[in-house]
């Protein structure tokens, strides 16, 4: 198993581990143990105890910010899809329109699948964990609603903004998607990650921008 690597968010902050507050630069450090011991062993074989020893920290540290292990690795996946999913405001700037606008979404769909597919073990332990499913929907519902605020910004009429409707559909329909397909045995080669994402794609609201 390899091990899925911290991703740092398309905001363009890449503030220095010397700038954060403690509790912030223990978090990240922790979150780091996870996802190398998830590329090296079952998640069922990690204890809390191990992920102290590689972090340098004591239990009660741990314990400070996770009840058990299983929350700190859905935070560590998490974080790692966060960082995919998000697209600067730069990038949004000089996209110019909804349709390429839209298509900046539809290639982080591409990355998270390579995402997978390179931690395919490390996910699929985590498609299995309740927490991790929320922790995915939730996270995946705040990026649309970012997306979709984008995309009224240039014009795009998109119903249920309000209401919140088109946020929880949009995500929740990726975030099941996404979930089955970590539980599958599917294929993921190059050309089947772009045949997945097309067919991601085609499941889109009627709202969307398309080619």
């Amino acid at each position: 198993m390899t091990t899925p690597a911290p991703r740092a968010s398309r905001s363009g902050s890449d503030a220095a581990d010397r700038a954060e507050p403690r509790a912030l630069r223990t978090r990240v450090a922790v979150l780091d143990v996870v996802r190398e011991a998830l590329g090296e062993m079952p998640l069922g074989e990690l204890t809390v105890a191990e992920i102290c020893r590689r972090a340098g920290i004591h239990r009660v540290t741990f314990y400070g910010h996770w009840k058990d292990v299983d929350a700190a690795a859905a935070d560590a996946l998490t974080d790692v899809i966060d960082g995919i999913s998000a697209i600067d405001e730069q990038a949004i700037a000089a996209a110019g329109d909804a349709r390429s606008l839209a298509a900046l979404y539809e290639d982080t769909q591409l990355e998270l699948l390579a995402e997978f597919a390179e931690h395919r073990d490390a996910y699929r332990q985590m498609a299995e964990s309740p927490l991790f499913g929320r922790k995915l929907r939730e996270m995946l519902g705040h990026r649309a609603e970012l997306a979709i605020a984008a995309l009224v910004r240039t014009g795009v009429e998109v119903p249920g903004v309000a209401s919140g409707i088109a946020a929880a559909q949009l995500s929740g329909g990726i975030a099941a998607a996404t979930l089955l397909w970590l539980r599958s045995d599917a294929p993921d080669g190059p050309v089947d990650l772009a045949a997945t994402a097309a067919e991601l794609g085609a499941q889109l609201p009627v709202w969307w921008p398309r080619a």
